[in-house]
């Protein structure tokens, strides 16, 4: 109940979608669509420090990230696309291990995919969670990956999440804009 007065409030709030993609974790049977939104905010270059480059899971189907970040999803998917029976799973399940991640045979640093993907796995902890998912998760979230028992939801974000490719047809005009008008 809580998800969807959320979802259908930050839908009333925003603009269209950048784009829809099917998320879920590992555990799941079936694949939900999740809505991405962009916003400058949450640029690399942004001027607001908390939002600078990050991207957020608000309820179990609406993530906000930004619009550069949104383009290099788009980039990524058009060079190597995933898809349902072949999603992307974060390497190693960990974004920020060297090791595990050379261990499982990719590069040191996690690709916008990834990412998208461990955004998926907390799609699946709001699932779950409800209205306690934002002060729960959202308490510790910046303490990132590690050890620790605080670190438990972003482990587990990185271990189970799995993105399974955009939904066909469901770009926005404006990104696909801003894509155009990108040097190459």
């Amino acid at each position: 109940m809580w998800n969807d007065f959320l979802t259908r409030c930050l839908q009333q709030l925003g603009t269209a979608p950048c784009f829809r993609i099917y998320g879920k974790a590992r555990l799941e049977s079936q694949w939900r669509i999740l809505e991405v939104f962009a916003t400058p905010r949450r640029n690399a270059r942004s001027r607001w420090p908390l939002c600078r480059a990050t991207c957020i899971t608000w309820t179990d189907r609406i993530i906000g990230v930004g619009w550069d970040f949104a383009e290099r999803i788009l980039i990524e998917q058009a060079a190597a696309p995933a898809a349902r029976h072949y999603p992307v799973e974060v390497a190693g399940g960990r974004l920020r291990d060297p090791e595990r991640r050379l261990a499982a045979g990719a590069g040191e640093r996690a690709t916008a995919s990834e990412v998208l993907a461990h955004e998926c796995g907390h799609s699946w902890q709001a699932l779950r969670l409800g209205g306690a998912y934002l002060p729960l998760v959202g308490a510790v979230t910046l303490f990132r990956e590690g050890p620790h028992f605080w670190n438990h939801f972003e482990n587990q974000a990185s271990e189970l999440g799995q993105f399974g490719g955009l939904v066909q047809g469901s770009v926005c005009p404006d990104l696909m804009n801003r894509l155009a008008l990108r040097p190459s």
